[in-house]
C-alpha cells in the first residue's frame, strides 16, 4: 500500500491552469547551436525560445541536417503512428546560450514558457543528461534521455531519479526519445499513452543487442528499441515487432504510474484553484462543495483508465472530506492551526488502473497562499 501526503498549497500554478491537456502535449526541446544549425539569414530570438507546430515551421528556422531538425522530424512524425499516435501541439526549441549552464537554461525557458511536461536535447554528454534529469527531478518535470553508454546514467539510477527516462542507441545522432516523448503527449495516461513499452516509433529503425547488452540495460532500468520475433535468426524480422522495451524509469518506477501520478496531482491542483475562484465558505457547505468537485475529478480519471472503474462488485476511489466545526473530530475541535488558517482536509483512495494498487492520500487544500489572494481578490474565503 502507499501512502500520499501531499499538500496543495497553489503557490506553484500551471502556466495556464485551465488547459492541463496542453501542459501535457507540449516538448521542450533543449539545444546548443553550432554552426551550420540555423539557416542563412536566420536570428533566433534573442530571449533563447520560440514554439513551433509543425516540422515545416521547425525547418524554416533549422536546416534539416541539424540535430535540431533531426528531434523535430521525429516528434512531428509520430503523429501519424498507428500505433501511439501522437498529440503533441508544441516543441518549444530552447537554446543553451554561451557559458550558460544546463539548470540555468531550463529555468530561462521555464520562466518564459513553462507550459511543458517533458523535456529532450540534442546533448548527448553524459554531464548534461546528469543535469536535466536533476532540475526535472527539482521542477516536477519528465525527460526522456538518449543513452549511448549505460554508464552514463548510473548517478541519475543512483539517486532514484523516477523523472527521468533512458532509451540506449548506438548511433548517437538518433532522434530516439524525442520519437518516445512524442507518443505519450495525450495527457490521459492509462491507456497505451504514457507507457513507451511495446510503442513501434516512426521514423526510427530497431537495433540488434546481444544477450549481454540487454540484459546490462535492464538491470539499470535503461530501454532499447529492437525487433521482438519468436523465431531466431535472420530474415525472421517480418514475424514479430519493433518496440520498445522497457517500462521502467532510471530510478525503478513504472514510467506509466509516474505519469498518472503526476496527472492526478495536477489536475488536483486545478481543482482547488477552481475550488476557491467560487470563494467557498468556510463550513460543511464549503466541505461539500469541495468534495462534489473532487468526486467529479476522480471520475474523470475513471474515464481517463487512471482509477479502476466503479461497478457492482468493485470501488475505484472513496473520498471523504474532515468536518470543519461538526462533532468532535472537526478540524476546529482536533487542529486549530488548520481551523485558524482556514485549511481543507480531503482524504480517502483509490485503485490504480494499472497495478491495482491501493492508494491512501490525504489533501491538505490552504486557502492562505498568495496565489489564491489573488484569486480571492485580496479577500477572506
Amino acid at each position: 500500500m502507499t501512502v500520499y501526503n501531499d499538500l496543495i498549497n497553489i503557490l506553484f500554478k500551471l502556466p495556464d491552469g485551465r488547459n492541463l491537456e496542453e501542459y501535457f502535449k507540449n516538448i521542450l526541446l533543449l539545444a546548443k547551436f553550432g554552426n551550420g544549425d540555423l539557416k542563412d539569414g536566420i536570428t533566433f530570438p534573442a530571449a533563447g525560445i520560440k514554439k513551433y507546430s509543425s516540422y515545416s515551421e521547425v525547418i524554416n528556422d533549422f536546416n534539416a541536417t541539424s540535430q535540431v531538425a533531426l528531434e523535430a522530424y521525429a516528434v512531428f512524425a509520430q503523429k501519424n503512428n498507428s500505433q501511439t499516435p501522437s498529440q503533441v501541439k508544441n516543441l518549444i526549441v530552447a537554446e543553451i546560450k554561451n557559458n550558460e549552464s544546463i539548470a540555468a537554461a531550463l529555468d530561462r525557458a521555464k520562466a518564459a514558457d513553462g507550459k511543458f511536461a517533458k523535456v529532450v536535447t540534442t546533448s548527448r554528454l553524459a554531464a548534461d543528461s546528469q543535469a536535466i534529469a536533476a532540475w526535472c527531478l527539482l521542477n516536477d518535470r519528465f525527460c526522456d534521455l538518449v543513452v549511448t553508454d549505460t554508464d552514463d546514467v548510473e548517478s541519475i539510477i543512483d539517486a532514484g531519479n523516477n523523472y527521468a527516462y533512458a532509451v540506449f542507441r548506438k548511433n548517437a545522432n538518433e532522434p530516439i526519445a524525442s520519437a518516445v516523448a512524442s507518443t505519450s503527449t495525450c495527457g490521459k495516461f492509462g491507456s497505451k499513452d504514457g507507457s513507451a513499452q511495446f510503442t513501434e516509433l516512426m521514423g526510427i529503425s530497431p537495433e540488434i543487442y546481444t544477450g549481454e547488452e540487454i540484459s546490462d540495460m535492464k538491470s539499470k532500468n535503461i530501454a532499447f528499441y529492437s525487433n521482438v520475433s519468436p523465431i531466431e535468426g535472420g530474415e525472421t524480422s517480418s514475424y514479430g515487432y519493433n518496440w520498445i522495451i522497457g517500462s521502467k524509469m532510471l530510478g525503478g518506477a513504472l514510467r506509466q504510474r509516474e505519469m498518472i501520478k503526476h496527472y492526478i496531482k495536477k489536475s488536483i491542483g486545478l481543482m482547488a484553484l477552481e475550488f476557491f475562484n467560487q470563494k467557498p465558505m468556510y463550513d460543511e457547505t464549503g466541505n461539500n462543495l469541495l468534495l462534489t468537485m473532487a468526486e467529479k475529478r476522480f471520475r474523470s480519471f475513471q474515464t481517463y483508465n487512471l482509477v479502476i472503474p466503479t461497478t457492482s462488485n468493485q470501488v475505484g476511489f472513496q473520498l471523504k472530506v474532515v468536518p470543519i466545526r461538526v462533532g468532535a473530530d472537526s478540524i476546529m475541535n482536533t487542529d486549530n492551526e488548520s481551523y485558524q488558517a482556514k485549511q481543507y482536509k480531503l482524504y480517502g483512495y483509490y485503485y490504480d488502473a494499472i497495478v491495482g494498487e491501493k492508494v491512501d492520500f490525504t489533501f491538505t487544500v490552504d486557502p492562505l497562499d498568495e496565489e489564491v489572494s489573488q484569486i480571492l481578490g485580496g479577500g477572506e474565503a
